[in-house]
């Protein structure tokens, strides 16, 4: 069976210079994706130390002034600091700080402090998982480490071979109904391929947060919406339409979710 395909790559230069270029690009990509994800990890690692000792600094001002609530030059200096690290606090902490930049009541400043223990845990668990991916020597993550860089590339190859397939079946048909048809069955099915590689790109890394039945639901069929053009090529728009309603609606769940007006989870 080898010897027969050697022979069969050895008399077509077309299909070596193919296997060349595959081979070539495949091996550069991964090193380029190797250290893009280590200079990603790295950076990951630097911002959570800068948030760290930031709201580190925040919170011992604020025992300060807590401590002293009658020294105005040290209120002045937290609300210096506060507007100085504005950008690095999440948005819940800006709307706290701003009430307190409206009343001064101490109350605030508890506020801040209770929440700033939260946001602590949460660095805390990143540095790990990070730190976790990038010194753990047990043979499992060093696989998973290695596999990392090869999952863009196999995605890219996958899509490749999706594009030409679906740019040989457009070129096979007689009309623009159904050219239509196959270009809206693509994007269908390529918006499809995303979604799932990224939910399960974000569960390999334990990356996926919890999303809420609701939201699961309206994944499950952004997903599988495609498989309707199995059945009849004629409906390919539906897939399209499905999908978009529900992009549009787990975005708004999702923004819902942030200001707090409603939650399905």
């Amino acid at each position: 069976m080898w010897s027969e395909v050697s022979k069969l790559i050895g008399a077509n230069p077309i299909v070596t210079l193919v296997i060349t270029i595959i081979g070539t690009s495949s091996i550069w990509m991964y090193k380029e994706f190797k250290e893009m994800i280590n200079r990603n990890n790295s950076a990951r690692i630097s911002r959570v130390n800068e948030k760290i000792k930031i709201y580190s600094q925040l919170q011992a001002s604020i025992a300060v002034v807590l401590n002293e609530p009658n020294n105005s030059t040290l209120k002045q200096g937290l609300i210096n600091k506060l507007g100085e690290y504005s950008p690095f606090l999440n948005e819940d902490l800006r709307c706290i700080v701003k009430d307190y930049y409206k009343c001064g009541d101490s109350l605030y400043l508890n506020s801040m402090l209770a929440m700033m223990e939260v946001d602590f845990s949460k660095f805390e668990q990143e540095k790990r998982r990070v730190s976790k991916y990038e010194d753990n020597t047990e043979v499992e993550d060093i696989v998973l480490r290695l596999y990392d860089p090869l999952k863009p590339i196999l995605l890219i190859w996958l899509l490749i071979i999706f594009f030409l397939f679906s740019y040989e079946n457009f070129t096979e048909q007689q009309d623009w109904f159904n050219r239509m048809n196959v270009i809206a069955s693509a994007c269908s099915w390529f918006l499809s391929i995303v979604s799932l590689s990224a939910i399960f790109s974000l569960k390999l890394n334990n990356r996926l947060s919890k999303q809420g039945i609701h939201r699961w639901i309206l994944i499950g069929v952004l997903i599988l919406a495609p498989i309707i053009t199995v059945f009849y090529i004629g409906l390919s728009l539906c897939p399209v339409f499905i999908q978009i309603t529900s992009l549009f609606l787990i975005i708004r769940l999702k923004n819902r979710k942030k200001k707090g007006i409603l939650t399905f989870d």
